[in-house]
Order: C-alpha cells, then structure tokens, then sequence
C-alpha cells in the first residue's frame, strides 16, 4: 500500500469515528430532552390535585383586590409580579389603609418566611442549576409544586428534578393567573361578605393539608396554631405574625432534627 492511500484511509477512519461520536452525542442529547420532557409532564399531572384549591384562592384573591379599591392595572400587577396569594391578602388592609411602603414590604416578607423552609428544602436538589434558572425557578415555585416535588422525592429517585418541578409550577402558574384574574373581572359582581371568606378559607385547607407530610411540616402546623391561638387578642394582628415565625422557626428545628435539607 502506497504512504498516500494509507494516509487517505487513515482520514477517512477518522471522519467516520468523528461522524459516529456526533451521532452518538446527538443520540444522547435527544435522549436527555425526552426525559426531561416525561419529567416535565409528570410534575404537570402531580401538582392536578391541588388546582381546585388553588383556583378558588385565586379568584377570592382577585375580587379582594378589586373590593380594596385598587384598579385594573394595578390589580394584574399584582397578580403577575407578586405571585402570591398570601402577600396581597396581607398587604391589602395596610393598602387601604395607606400604610407606609416598609411597613407593607416588611408584613409580606414575614406573611411569607415559609419560603425560607422551601428555599432550605429545595437547596440541595438546586445548587447545579445555573443561576438565571435557579433564581426563575425559585420565583414561581409555591407550596402546591413544593408538595408535589417533594412526594415524589420519596417514592423513590426523581431524574430530572429541575423539569418535573418546572411541569408543576407551570401548570399552577397558569390555574392561579387565569382563576386570580377571573375574580378581578367578577370583583364587581360578588360580594366580599363571610361567604367568600369561608371559600378562602377552605381553599387554603386545600392547599395545606396534603403537605402535612413530615415531622418539619407537622411541627411547623403545631407551633403556628398554637402561637396563633395564644396571641388572637394580640394588637395589629402580632399574632398571627408571630405564629408565621414559629411555624418557620419549628419547621427548621425539626428538619435539622431529621436530617432533612
């Protein structure tokens, strides 16, 4: 064999192992896509049983919004920037009342420290993410996708964390949005009496009850009712800030205790 066809076979061995590594690597990728796509619908199909609850807080959200006196704009906002059912219930008497913007920011921080509790959840299951997709994921993960992700955890190894509780919290993302702007257009029409405040209020034993999972999430339910009903007299609602603390402070206790995080 002359050195020029041997050199032509050797080139053309070596742009067959590279076409075959290509195809190879392409094989993989589109692997990897479709299990993240399984994931993805299968956070979707988790999260399906606390859609009703969070519908119904979604619209009692909405049409308090309107009865508070704020107007369209303003009331979308909210809806699509807050992001939180909790924070705009608490901010809004302070509104109307025409409360300084600390003393709003600083109530809807503290409404909403069980976040802190996710945040310590979810770390570890997070910190490889990079960070554009990290701080967007902890942005509209709230406690239906929380609870779905974290069940799922405990059946067993989930692959593809990052798009099963993306699938979640988009679903839910689109049922709060579609329900909290539907009671803004039907603010005008129902009344903000008891009868709505009992439909929140079941719609929030909807949405907590099945993430009562855990010694973590059973001492913070404990210690917040309990410092709750200790301190229901107390002046400008302290109680019931007071109880969001415990509740954070045992959940945190009680998930060192176990291990959890």
């Amino acid at each position: 064999m002359t050195p020029g066809r041997a050199a032509r076979g050797r080139s053309g061995m070596l742009r067959g192992m590279h076409a075959s590594s290509r195809r190879t690597r392409l094989g993989l990728g589109l692997a990897r896509h479709r299990v993240r796509r399984e994931a993805f619908r299968l956070g979707a199909r988790r999260v399906v049983p606390s859609l009703p609850a969070m519908a119904a807080w979604g619209v009692v959200t909405g049409v308090a919004m309107v009865k508070v006196g704020l107007e369209l704009l303003p009331a979308l906002g909210m809806t699509f920037i807050v992001y939180s059912g909790t924070s705009q219930l608490t901010v809004l008497p302070l509104l109307a009342a025409a409360t300084g913007v600390f003393a709003m920011t600083a109530a809807a921080a503290v409404a909403n420290l069980r976040f802190v509790v996710y945040s310590a959840l979810l770390s570890r299951h997070l910190r490889r993410v990079p960070l554009g997709l990290r701080l967007a994921t902890g942005f509209w993960t709230i406690d239906g996708p929380v609870a779905a992700f974290l069940e799922q955890q405990r059946q067993g190894r989930l692959v593809q964390r990052v798009a099963f509780l993306n699938g979640a919290n988009a679903l839910t993302a689109a049922v709060w949005c579609a329900s909290s702007v539907l009671g803004i257009a039907l603010g005008a029409a129902l009344p903000m009496g008891a009868e709505l405040a009992y439909i929140g209020l079941l719609a929030l034993f909807g949405i907590t009850v099945p993430m009562l999972v855990g010694r973590p999430a059973w001492a913070a339910a404990l210690a917040s009712v309990a410092v709750a009903l200790a301190g229901a007299d107390w002046p400008h609602r302290l109680g019931t800030f007071a109880a969001v603390l415990a509740g954070v402070a045992a959940a945190l206790w009680a998930g060192r205790r176990s291990g959890v995080g």
